[in-house]
């Protein structure tokens, strides 16, 4: 290790949030300008030393902004580097396995997939990092569109994963009907993403629906019964668990069954008479608008992979697995099903999203609200979520 990295590493535990800024600012600018082994250099060092320093924080700081930097620069040169790059100053594997799965995101939007199919997947190369950053990175570029069967690396790992029985090995290497809402549609814009902006910010394309004298009349014999218990609401709120783990959220998951088939059409009608928790009675029923199978999914992924209010999200490889998880959930196909069982379900559920009006809602960021009318019309799932800071 060169002179100048070994004082640069020595003052960290003295560095104030100035210092650690300004080494911040010089990290991004020597990986722009090609330097990226001397960033490389600098990660792996401070890893080595950050679990004997009096200031641990500083070293993560800076670890961070190195990982950043190297993840956002396209190129092979960079992801050589990031091989040999710790993704967490802690010897805890937990923590490294998370700090790997953030990673992955990271990798995913700075670099294309032949780079890392050439560089991460090349035969020999020489990591530090676990098998989880391959795996997550599988099913982040998957979430991309790309057809991993054009990348043998790619597709390998991704059939390891099914043989090791990761996690991650029940995603398939590819989008499912649900999931066609993350396409990039043609001549989309640069600032184009599949995350679904907070309830307040998006478009509404439908007017609510109404519940109409009709609906009521044809729906007043219904009898519901409320079947809610904690293994529904764990599969139904696996998307926004970490709402509640990390954060300050709560979740209102509740199901319903009724011996009296439900029409389609008269959904609305008969989910404003259920007592729902995140819409008192006193406060009047939900604002249910139309939804498909592609926009509950979207809603349910950007739930999973965006951060609470306190701690951090799913990233996508995870937050693909919770979103599918709490899909299965809500269409009450068995956890043990292949995705392909859930994705055909969910394409004959009739779905609903609400508006979070009432006072349980936080209405500041994180909200969430979707019905499912079951294919058989007789089961009913609602899922309501909300987060504060």
């Amino acid at each position: 290790m060169n002179t100048e990295l070994s004082r640069t590493v020595a003052g960290l535990s003295a560095a104030g949030p100035a210092d650690i800024s300004a080494l911040g600012r010089e990290i991004r600018s020597r990986v722009a300008s090609g330097d990226c082994s001397w960033a490389g250099e600098l990660g792996a060092e401070i890893a080595s030393r950050a679990s004997g320093s009096d200031s641990p924080g500083n070293h993560g700081a800076v670890l961070g902004h190195v990982l950043r930097a190297l993840a956002a620069e396209p190129g092979p040169d960079s992801l050589r580097e990031l091989l040999r790059v710790p993704a967490s100053p802690s010897a805890d594997a937990t923590e490294r396995r998370e700090a790997e799965r953030w990673l992955a995101s990271l990798v995913a939007h700075g670099h294309g997939i032949g780079d890392v199919e050439r560089t991460v997947f090349a035969e020999g190369n020489a990591s530090v990092h676990s098998g989880e950053l391959t795996a997550c990175l599988v099913h982040e570029y998957v979430l991309t569109g790309v057809p991993l069967e054009s990348f043998p690396g790619f597709s390998a790992r991704a059939a390891s994963l099914v043989a090791e029985g990761h996690p991650l090995g029940a995603l398939p290497p590819v989008l499912l009907p649900p999931e066609c809402g993350l396409r990039r549609p043609p001549n989309a814009g640069d600032g184009w993403t599949w995350t679904m902006p907070p309830w307040y910010t998006a478009p509404l394309a439908t007017r609510p629906l109404q519940a109409t004298a009709s609906m009521r009349r044809r729906t007043a014999a219904v009898d519901l019964t409320e079947l809610s218990g904690p293994a529904f609401a764990e599969a139904a709120g696996a998307a926004v668990q970490h709402w509640c783990a990390q954060s300050n959220g709560k979740i209102a998951a509740q199901e319903f069954w009724t011996p009296d088939p439900v029409r389609a059409e008269d959904f609305p009608a008969v989910l404003e008479r259920l007592p729902l928790t995140a819409w008192p009675a006193e406060e009047g029923p939900s604002e249910p608008h139309p939804a498909t199978p592609d926009t509950v999914f979207r809603t349910l992924l950007t739930a999973a992979v965006r951060s609470p209010a306190y701690g951090s999200g799913l990233h996508g490889a995870y937050g693909r697995l919770a979103a599918w998880h709490s899909l299965a959930g809500l269409t009450d196909v068995p956890a043990d099903r292949p995705l392909a069982e859930v994705a055909e379900a969910a394409g004959r559920t009739t779905w609903l999203r609400m508006a979070p009006s009432s006072s349980w809602f936080y209405e500041i960021v994180w909200d969430l609200a979707v019905a499912a009318l079951r294919p058989d019309g007789q089961g009913i799932a609602v899922l309501a979520a909300t987060d504060t800071d």
